[in-house]
This record gives structure tokens, sequence and C-alpha cells, in this order.
């Protein structure tokens, strides 16, 4: 381009300016060509900048997610009651499938399962009844209690936690709890627990639902009731991270949310069992491909109701304690369609 310039100013102009015409067409074009150049070099430069600011941005994001989603949380001690029976050995029975389910009773509003320890007909005074139980088995059954308790997530009515809060009191005045608890949210409540633990590690939570669900003629399934309760920590035989969630309405295939569960929790291969109510709403839970049919639990509970997240955890923590083998667990959940996680004991994976 210079020469080119340089060319064209010389036949332009008379014989006597000529060179002098040509040297500064010459230096011009110098001038315009280093200048783009500069600004070809400095976009390229903030171009390079810019990607690489972008890689470590999508890095350090990727490094946060897996860390909040690899985050474990305790569980020091577990208590289930169910129609099935109420100690860890029934559990066990139950698991193995070595137990038949429990008689269905005909009440007259349709078919239930219900716990022998409770003796009302109403919904809400059986629930009171349940989670006094709940806390005898416990003292019962701890060996050390904790003096404070930080928080306390609960699923059942305000009545019912005031029936626990008391029975605590009194089978354990020294534990002192909240005065009121934070609801139970299914996988944002663990996922609530494991941002805890990360912030203070000595911290002790405590995990508690009931349900007594009214018969109904038209459920297929007999009206269940269960009770259960966690005390969570971040140092205990059994382990797990906050699990993840699935929703029909993405385009993400269920068997990939499984497969990153499994990475989650560190694991190389899928677990062996997986404990799990039916689900024929979400036909997409055959194609998981984590073993869906040999841990279901319709028989033991009838219609589980919102705790059916608390009775799958909590079966399969209990596996995990008797077999100290990985179990998966795949529940509704109260903002998605399904969660599920692995339960593991402590440093496997």
């Amino acid at each position: 381009m210079i020469v080119l310039l340089a060319g064209g100013a010389g036949a332009l102009t008379d014989e006597a300016n000529r060179g002098g015409t040509a040297f500064a067409m010459m230096c011009c074009a110098f001038v315009v060509i280093g200048f783009l150049w500069l600004c070809l070099l400095l976009y390229s430069r903030l171009s390079l900048h810019d990607a690489i600011a972008w890689q470590r941005n999508v890095r350090y994001e990727q490094n946060l997610w897996w860390e909040e989603h690899q985050s474990l949380l305790g569980l020091k001690d577990i208590l289930l009651l169910g129609p099935a029976g109420a100690e860890t050995v029934d559990w066990q029975r139950v698991l193995r499938r070595i137990q038949r389910p429990p008689a269905e009773r005909h009440e007259p509003a349709g078919k239930t399962l219900r716990i022998a320890r409770t003796f009302s007909t109403d919904s809400q005074e059986r629930e009171q009844q349940l989670v006094r139980a709940l806390v005898m088995q416990w003292k019962t059954t701890s060996r050390d209690m904790p003096q404070a308790i930080s928080r306390c997530f609960f699923l059942g009515d305000a009545v019912v936690w005031s029936a626990f809060r008391a029975q605590m009191k009194e089978a354990f005045p020294e534990t002192h709890l909240p005065d009121q608890p934070e609801p139970w949210e299914g996988e944002a409540t663990l996922a609530r627990l494991t941002a805890l633990l990360r912030e203070d590690a000595k911290s002790q939570h405590l995990v508690v639902g009931c349900l007594s669900c009214p018969a109904s003629p038209d459920s297929l399934l007999p009206a269940g009731e269960s009770a259960a309760l966690w005390l969570v920590g971040a140092d205990a035989a059994v382990v797990m991270p906050r699990g993840e969630f699935y929703d029909v309405s993405t385009s993400e295939k269920l068997r990939n949310v499984c497969e990153r569960a499994v990475t989650q929790c560190e694991l190389k291969e899928e677990p062996a069992a997986c404990i799990l109510f039916s689900h024929p709403q979400v036909p997409q839970v055959n194609e998981c491909g984590w073993n869906t049919t040999h841990n279901l639990q319709d028989g033991y509970w009838g219609t589980p109701g919102s705790m059916e997240p608390l009775i799958v955890i909590s079966l399969a923590a209990l596996y995990v304690q008797n077999e100290t083998q990985p179990c998966g667990w795949i529940s509704t959940d109260p903002q998605h369609t399904l969660a599920l996680g692995i339960v593991k004991p402590h440093g496997k994976g």
C-alpha cells in the first residue's frame, strides 16, 4: 500500500516536487497502517483478556457449585416410626424384604395403615401422640444428647410442634430448642443444612416430621402415618450430600441427574440399592439407571403424603448403617417433581 500510494502521488505531481510528495505520502500511509495495526493488536489483547477472565469465572462458579453440592451432612441419630415398625431391627427386616407388609385397617372413610401406639380417631391428636412417642424412643436409644440445638426443621402443624417441644422439655430438660422451627422444604432444606455446617462444623440441627394422612375412599393406597427424627451434624458414621432435583418440564434427562448425583457423592458406580415409592406419574423413573424395583415401600407405608422424603432418606441411612454400602433414594419434593441423592458411609467415595 505504501509503494502504490507513493507511485500514485508521484504520477500526479510535477517532476520538481515528485520526490517530496511521494515521501510524504509514504509517511502518511505508514502512520495510518501503524495506527490500524495498533487497534487490531489492542482488540486482540482485550479479546484474549476477556476470554481468560470468562474462563476463570466459569471455573470459579463450577468449583463453587461442586463445593456446595458435595458438602456433606452427617446423620448422627435416625429414628423412624411407621405402620411396619419402630425399632432399627424392624427396618432391617423391611429392607431385606423378609417382613410382610402390615395389615390394613378399614375405617369409615377408607382403608388405612396405622401405627399401633396411636389410638385417637382425630389425625391431629394422632400426630401429637406420634411425636411424643418419637421423643420417648429417642430417650431410650440416645447415648449422648446435645446441650443445644442450633436450628430445628419441622414438618407438621404448630400444635404438633408444641407437643413435641413440651415432650422434649420433659424428657431432656438440659437440651434447649429454638422457640420456633423452620419449615421442612425438601431438597432446599438439605441445601441449607449443608451450608450451615460449612459455616459452623460444630453446630447440630434437628429435623423432625410427623403426619397422619386421613383416609379417603378414592385413594388407591391406604392412608398411612409416620414420624421421623434426625440429629444432623458434620461428623457422623452416615453422611449424605444435599442431593439433586429433577423437573419434568426441563429438557434434562433423569438419567443424567442420577449420574450427577453419583459424581456428587464421589462414587465410581451407581448404588446397588435405592429406596423409593412408586411414581406412576413419572415414567422416567424406570429409565434412571438405578435399581428402582427391589425396595419399593408402598406396601409398608400406604400413602406417605409429604413425609415421603423423610421416610426414604431415613430408610437409606438405616440401610447404610447396617450394610456399610451406599444407598440411593428418590422421592417427591415440595418445589420440584423429584428429589434424589445417595447416602453413604463416612469416608467412602
